[in-house]
């Protein structure tokens, strides 16, 4: 696999975790668990603004 398909092979597993962890967090009541969703989407988010830097710098 080359360089730009596992890029978007790790971006696509980004967003993908990161909606299934916002429709969690949509449908729990518990504020902990709902808590932890957002925090683990929010994650995700940044971690893929840090891939997406990282390969920018590696050009």
């Amino acid at each position: 696999m080359s360089g730009d398909a596992t890029a978007m092979s790790e971006q696509s597993t980004f967003v993908e975790q990161t909606k299934v962890h916002l429709h969690k967090a949509l449908e729990t009541e518990d504020p902990d668990e709902k808590n932890f969703h957002l925090r683990n989407a929010l994650q995700l988010c940044a971690w893929d603004e840090v891939t997406e830097r990282a390969e920018s710098d590696d050009d």
